[in-house]
């Protein structure tokens, strides 16, 4: 049975992160048989953050292509939609069809960062679903975790049924389909799980037991039930296409709002401290020919217009030049914008900048993560100052007005001089950028990762990281410098999860049980209630983080393959000691890392060649910013909003729109500059929960379609509940669509009847004046409703029509006003009452001649 969430959606903050209806997620029909298996998919942080995760994206896409399977999104809650399900005794629910989680055959979790543990535990107990494996029941899914943080998947382990090691795009639909078979012949819950862990890459915690020697220190991890040896999935290529779940076009707007396309997987590089360039070894490249279909079905099928190129080191993708440079020349008409994100020193080139340039200005992000020479040695970073110099430079001279630097904090063998560094780098670099430029400097505290060199190193105190970062803030200061800086407590917090044992599930269910959530936010982190926790459950947080472990040290995580051997790790670990650098195995001899299969060692693509960032040339000097488009049609229309989409705020809707006219090939006009922007504008925004049955918008196109013709292309492309109804041309340099707007006339249709409504409104609409009070920016004001208040009628005892003039720089009266002072109604009763705006009456000329839009009726 399908968890009623309209009733819940119009008392949340911000009710699209719910609906479920997004363009490109896959519905199932509702006279379709039911699946064999229905699985939810659970990103354990709130649905902006978890639908800027392609690795959730794809393994939508990929199981919804299962045959019997339907695979549908879960995202962690807000605060008030979590107080809500408890208070109605309501469960959580999938997105799509808004299923209780609890009612899936499968539960697949995200572990993309320890400091979202708390939150998976919020998802079980909301899903109302036991949170200890061993209290699971026949009738409760199976719950499979995987991701990043799987490789250290102890802290974890009593919570989780299976855990999944490695990369799912094979797994995980072989994984899906298997369960849908094993349901149809009625194999009970224990009997998938043992056929489940047949499989490469599944982990069942149970088989195997922590030992521990007097002192409580650990000496092994045993296996305790006979099984295959575990192993490491790996996808052997990065080839073929992203299936269409891929390409869901968000409501509420992601934190990276764009397509993402995987061009590369693995790094060899050898950075000391990354978790993410050993684990996912070897390197293995997308054809840029396979990166170019993706990007046309992405763009076609969703109309956005940020493309980012994804890799661990997208400098050393060998088809870089080629794709980039075919992109732009598809898609720079259309105002589509490139992002590298992980652009190293050195990486950077005449031709890639050339391509970036093209359409719009990303952001530019620079990362020497130490500020000497000595120390980027330790960490494997072999690049000189003057490197980074000249790549700062090159950046602001082709105009770009910002730069961030990204350094850390606390890394092993940094001294004060090191630190001092970092100013002294950042400081040379703000000063010789231009006037009104910002150099953004991010400080992140060190946090020593599993699988990797310096998961010996020790993470500094917590008083001297606070020390280190307030010697760094010190000596940032002058123009043009900002600084953002990292939590210390939540690093340690960090480090404890990410290095720690089987014994933390218990310490992680103890904070939980205090209140500790979304500890990824700095406004919910709550460090007290986990000081509380460790105490409690016996765990002595600052040694473990602070102790620098032994070379013979067993680690909780020594039995599952990462693929690099410890025995490489260790080598890595003993050359940073040194100050000894370690070159890519793709530039020299193999490094017997052990990630390669032995036919496969140093079969991975050359390193792309690079060249010097050359100087800005005078041609590049005289290059002129961007002028606008031409406008060719101003063009009107009336459309309307309603359903499920009330529930969309006014950006949202703004987006929406301009990506159902991009998907539609609508030849929009765009502005000028280095941030063009299509040219469209919506009359009035709505309240979120309100329906528009007419509503206004004006689109300045640079070709001459129609407004027939516009209806018909962008019909297809709506989603249910947004409609264009009737469209006309206005002139070019006509005045501004909310100049135009005269009145605007609501229907508020009330939850129950109020007897007597009618004489209510007469004797309101009679008083001689209607006063309310305003606050803005601190100040009270009192203003009439009377001066805006046109007409006031009741249809019935539960139905009140009104309608709302605008008055120059006053504006107009909101609707929650006139209902609450005509009804005496508080904020929460007000959120229960259905409005409707069905008109708004436009001046057609100086004479003061009125247009309506039509009214049409959409709350029966």
């Amino acid at each position: 049975m399908p968890v009623p969430v309209d009733d819940l959606l119009p008392h949340v903050e911000r009710p699209s992160r719910y609906l479920g209806l997004e363009v490109n997620s896959i519905h199932a029909g509702a006279d379709g048989p039911s699946p064999a298996l229905r699985a939810a998919l659970v990103f354990p942080d709130l649905y902006e953050v978890g639908m800027a995760h392609l690795g959730t994206r794809i393994l939508y896409g990929l199981g919804n292509l299962v045959d019997r399977v339907r695979v549908e999104r879960v995202f962690l809650p807000a605060p008030d939609m979590l107080d809500l399900l408890e208070e109605k005794n309501l469960p959580l629910f999938t997105l799509e069809s808004r299923t209780p989680v609890g009612e899936c055959g499968l539960v697949g979790v995200t572990l993309q960062s320890e400091l979202t543990y708390t939150n998976i535990l919020t998802v079980l107990k909301a899903s109302k679903i036991p949170l200890m494996a061993r209290e699971r029941s026949r009738n409760n899914p199976i719950i499979l975790g995987g991701g990043p943080c799987g490789f250290n998947p102890e802290p974890l382990a009593e919570f989780f049924d299976l855990f999944f090691l490695g990369e799912g795009e094979k797994a995980w639909p072989e994984i899906l389909e298997a369960l849908a078979f094993l349901g149809e012949k009625g194999v009970n819950r224990e009997g998938k799980i043992r056929e489940l862990k047949k499989m490469d890459g599944i982990y069942d915690p149970s088989d195997f037991e922590p030992r521990y020697d007097e002192n409580g220190r650990l000496k092994g991890v045993d296996r305790i039930r006979e099984g295959r040896a575990l192993a490491r999935a790996v996808s052997p290529r990065l080839e073929g296409g992203y299936p269409r779940g891929c390409f869901i076009v968000p409501f509420s707007q992601p934190v990276h709002d764009r397509v993402n396309i995987e061009v590369t997987r693995g790094c060899t590089r050898g950075c000391r401290f990354c978790n993410a360039g050993m684990v996912y070894r070897p390197v293995r490249e997308r054809s840029a020919q396979s990166v170019l279909e993706i990007a046309h079905d992405a763009l076609e099928s969703t109309g956005q217009d940020d493309l980012a190129l994804t890799s661990l080191s997208i400098g050393d993708y060998s088809c870089l030049d080629e794709v980039l440079e075919t992109l732009m020349d598809r898609y720079e008409k259309d105002r589509v914008s490139l992002s590298l994100p992980s652009m190293r020193i050195g990486g950077l080139t005449p031709s890639v900048a050339r391509q970036i340039l093209r359409v719009r200005r990303t952001g530019f992000t620079i990362a020497p993560e130490a500020g000497t020479e000595r120390l980027r040695r330790v960490i494997n970073k072999d690049f000189t100052d003057e490197e980074i110099l000249q790549t700062a430079r090159w950046v602001f001279g082709h105009g770009w007005d910002g730069l961030k630097l990204y350094f850390m904090i606390g890394l092993p063998s940094e001294t004060d001089e090191d630190l001092k560094g970092i100013a002294s780098l950042a400081g040379k670099i703000a000063r010789e950028s231009p006037p009104r430029s910002k150099v953004t400097v991010n400080l992140s505290p060190f946090v020593p990762k599993p699988h990797t060199p310096f998961q010996w190193a020790a993470q500094a105190p917590e008083p001297e990281m606070k020390r280190r970062l307030d010697l760094v803030r010190e000596n940032l200061r002058g123009p043009g410098l900002q600084v953002r800086w990292g939590r210390t407590d939540q690093a340690l917090l960090e480090a404890v999860l990410s290095r720690g044992g089987r014994r933390l599930s218990r310490t992680i269910r103890a904070a939980w049980e205090k209140g500790a959530v979304m500890e990824g936010w700095s406004e919910h982190f709550r460090m007290d209630l986990w000081r509380e926790a460790f105490r409690e459950t016996g765990v002595t947080a600052q040694e473990e983080a602070e102790r620098e472990r032994d070379e013979d040290e067993v680690f909780p995580w020594d039995h599952i393959p990462s693929g690099v051997s410890r025995g490489f790790l260790l080598r890595e670990y003993r050359k940073s000691l040194a100050g000894e650098t370690t070159p890519d195995c793709r530039e020299e001899r193999c490094l017997s890392c052990g990630a390669c299969p032995p036919e496969g060692k140093n079969a991975a693509p050359p390193l792309r060649k690079t060249e010097d960032v050359p100087e800005r040339t005078q041609e590049e000097e005289n290059n002129q910013v961007p002028e606008p488009d031409p406008v060719a049609r101003r063009l009107r229309f009336v459309f309307q909003k309603t359903g499920d989409l009330r529930f969309l705020g006014h950006l949202e809707l703004v987006k929406l729109l301009e990506r159902a006219l991009k998907r539609a090939g609508i030849p929009l006009a765009f502005s000028g500059g280095f941030s063009p922007k299509p040219k469209l504008t919506l009359a009035l925004s709505l309240p979120t929960g309100a329906e528009g049955a007419g509503e206004l918008m004006d689109l300045e196109l640079s070709g001459t379609l129609s407004p027939k013709e516009v209806i018909e292309r962008i019909s297809g492309h709506l989603p249910p509940g947004i409609d264009l109804l009737r469209g006309w041309k206005v002139p070019l340099e006509g005045e501004a669509l909310n100049s135009r707007v005269a009145s605007i006339t609501y229907r508020a249709v009330l939850p129950s009847p109020r007897p007597g409504l009618g004489e209510t409104v007469r004797e309101f609409f009679a008083r001689e004046s209607l006063p309310v009070r305003r606050v803005r920016k601190g100040k009270e004001k009192v203003v009439d409703l009377k001066e805006f208040l046109l007409s006031l009628s009741a249809t019935d005892d539960q139905t009140l029509d009104f309608t709302l003039a605008l008055a120059g720089e006053e504006g107009t009266a909101k609707p929650s006003e006139v209902l609450r002072l005509l009804l005496d109604l508080d904020e929460e009763a007000l959120v229960d009452v259905r409005l409707v705006r069905t008109s708004m009456a436009l001046r057609m000329d100086s004479g003061g001649a009125l247009f309506r839009t039509a009214l049409a009726r959409i709350w029966d």
